[in-house]
C-alpha cells in the first residue's frame, strides 16, 4: 500500500474545513491568522488552492444550507476522530457520539491456504456432502479460520516483524490512555512523562523500565480560561531539560503551550501559539512548528524558538519553510543534535484531490544554535539543510539515535492513523564547521504484518526508540536498539 494515496483523515479535513469556516465569518483583519489548522498531516492553512469540497462547504456556511452529515464518515471528516472507545453516528442529519460495542475477533486467515472447493478426503467426481449442488464452496472450512487469539505472539512485539539490524531490548507495561510520552532531556536516568488524553494533563510515569501511571496529574494542558471549551490536544509531549511542554488548539486554530516547571511547579505557565502541531526541546529552548508563538508569526507555518533559560521567555522565528509549504509538519531530534523540521503541502491526484505530502529537512546543531544566538533565521532552501524525505504516508517522526524514525501508514475505518511500518534515516553533522548534514540510506526497522498487533506511538530514549504496542496481551512499551555489528 505504500505510495498509494489514502483517504484523507478527519483531522486532515478539519484542516480544510476550519479555515474555510473561519474565512467565511472572520473579519478581514483576522483572516490571515485563520488560514491554518491544528495538524500537519491533519491540519494546516488552505493556501492558494480552494478545492471543490472547500467551495461546497463555504457555500453551506454562507447560505446556511446543508445537513451536518449524511453518514458517520461526514462526522469524522468534519469533527475529527472521536475519543477512544467512542464512535460517530449520523442521526437526523446531526452528528452524535456513541460508545463502541466490543469488536468481534479479527477474521484474518494467518496463512491457511484457500480451500480448493472440495475436502481433501472427497473422491473425484463426488459432491462434497456439505456443499449443495450448483453452489460454490465458500473456499475455507469454518474450522480452519484463525483469529488473533489463535496466533502466536512474541511477548514484546506481538506479531510485528523486526528487520535485520535492530533488536528489541526490555519492555514495560504501557498505561492505558497515555497518548504521548517523553524522556527528560539531559537526565542521567531515563525518567519518563506522559500525556493522558482523557484528562488532558501531564503525568509522571516513572524511571524506565519501572513504568506506572501516577494518579496525580502534574499540570493541566488546557489553560483555565479554556476549560469547558472544545479543545484539541496536539500529539506531542517534550522537554527542554527542566520543563515539560504540551499544547492544544481550539476550533478557531488559536491555542496555547503548557509549560510545566519540574523544579518549581509554581512557575508553570501557558504561552500562546496558534496552530501548534509539533515541538521538540533542546537545552533551555523549545523548537515549535506552528503558525505563531506569542507575537511572532500569525498566518504562515514556520519554526519558532521559545527560549526558557530565564523569565520572561523569549520567542523568535528560527526557520521559514520553502515557498511550497502550506501546512506545518513534523519536528524530531536525533541524539547527536540534528533537528528535523517538517512541513506539508497539498499534492492532489485524480484519486484523491486532498492528498498531502510531508517533507522533512535536516538541520545540524551548529546551524540552528548559531541562529538562536544571533537571532537570525535558518534557510531551509540551503544545501546545508537538505530535504531528505518526502511521502504521502508519513504519520509521525521521532529521534532514533543518530537519526530519525519515521512512522509510515494510513488510516483505519474510523480515520485514526494506523502505522504500517517504521523506517530510520541516519543523520549526522558534516562539512565546514559541522553546519551541513550527511543523510544515510533509509533503513527498514519494523513492519506491521496483520491487524493483530498495532503500533500506538514512538518516542526517543537516549540512543534508542520506544515503541508503544497493543495486541491481545495488552499495551506495552518496547525498547528498540541498533544491533551492534
Amino acid at each position: 500500500m505504500r505510495g498509494h494515496v489514502r483517504p484523507v483523515s478527519g483531522r486532515a479535513l478539519r484542516r480544510i474545513l476550519r479555515p474555510l469556516l473561519a474565512e467565511a465569518i472572520a473579519p478581514e483583519g483576522a483572516r490571515s491568522s485563520m488560514r491554518m489548522m491544528k495538524d500537519v498531516k491533519k491540519s494546516g492553512p488552505l493556501g492558494q488552492a480552494l478545492w471543490v469540497l472547500g467551495t461546497v462547504m463555504l457555500g453551506w456556511v454562507v447560505t446556511g444550507c446543508g445537513p451536518e452529515c449524511v453518514d458517520r464518515y461526514d462526522c469524522a471528516n468534519k469533527l475529527g476522530s472521536p475519543e477512544e472507545g467512542r464512535r460517530y453516528v449520523c442521526e437526523s442529519n446531526q452528528c452524535v457520539v456513541r460508545d463502541i460495542d466490543a469488536p468481534p475477533a479479527p477474521e484474518a486467515d494467518a496463512g491457511t491456504s484457500p480451500d480448493a472447493g472440495a475436502d481433501a478426503g472427497t473422491p473425484p467426481d463426488e459432491t462434497d456432502a456439505g456443499t449443495p449442488p450448483d453452489e460454490t464452496d465458500a473456499g475455507t472450512d469454518a474450522g480452519t479460520e484463525l483469529t488473533c487469539a489463535d496466533l502466536p505472539h512474541d511477548p514484546k512485539l506481538g506479531t510485528l516483524r523486526l528487520r535485520a539490524g535492530f533488536t528489541s531490548a526490555e519492555s514495560a507495561p504501557f498505561p492505558t490512555g497515555i497518548s504521548a510520552i517523553t524522556p527528560l532531556v539531559g537526565s542521567a536516568t531515563p525518567v519518563l512523562y506522559g500525556l493522558l488524553g482523557e484528562d488532558k494533563s501531564i503525568f509522571a510515569l516513572g524511571t524506565w523500565p519501572n513504568i506506572a501511571a501516577s494518579t496525580t496529574p502534574l499540570y493541566p494542558v488546557v489553560a483555565p480560561a479554556d476549560q469547558g471549551v472544545t479543545t484539541y490536544l496536539s500529539n506531542y509531549l517534550t522537554s527542554d531539560g527542566t520543563r515539560l511542554l504540551a499544547g492544544y488548539t481550539k476550533g478557531d486554530v488559536s491555542g496555547n503551550l503548557a509549560l510545566y516547571d519540574l523544579s518549581s511547579p509554581g512557575d508553570s505557565s501557558y504561552v500562546s501559539s496558534t496552530g501548534n502541531y509539533s515541538v521538540v526541546g533542546v537545552k533551555d529552548t523549545f523548537l515549535v512548528n506552528s503558525l505563531s508563538l506569542e507575537a511572532q508569526g500569525g498566518s504562515t507555518a514556520a519554526i519558532y524558538a521559545l527560549k526558557t533559560r530565564s523569565a520572561p521567555f523569549q520567542s523568535s522565528t528560527l526557520a521559514t519553510f520553502p515557498a511550497a509549504a502550506q501546512f506545518s509538519g513534523y519536528n524530531a531530534l536525533a541524539s547527536n543534535g540534528v533537528a528535523v523540521f517538517g512541513y506539508a503541502a497539498s499534492t492532489p491526484t485524480d484519486d484523491n484531490p486532498y492528498a498531502t505530502t510531508n517533507y522533512l529537512h535536516a538541520v545540524s546543531p551548529a546551524t540552528y544554535t548559531s541562529a538562536l544566538s544571533a537571532g537570525t533565521s535558518v534557510d531551509l532552501n540551503s544545501a546545508d539543510t537538505p530535504e531528505f524525505f518526502k511521502s504521502l504516508d508519513v504519520i509521525y517522526a521521532s529521534g532514533f539515535g543518530a537519526g530519525v524514525a519515521i512512522q509510515r501508514g494510513g488510516l483505519d475505518e474510523s480515520y485514526n492513523p494506523r502505522t504500517e511500518s517504521i523506517v530510520r534515516v541516519p543523520l549526522s553533522p558534516t562539512g565546514s564547521e559541522g553546519k551541513a548534514v550527511n543523510v544515510g540510506d533509509i533503513e527498514p526497522v519494523l513492519d506491521v504484518v496483520d491487524a493483530c498487533t498495532r503500533v500506538l506511538l514512538t518516542a526517543p530514549l537516549e540512543e534508542d526508540l520506544l515503541v508503544g504496542v497493543q495486541d491481545k496481551n495488552g499495551r506495552r512499551l518496547v525498547r528498540l536498539q541498533l544491533r551492534t555489528p
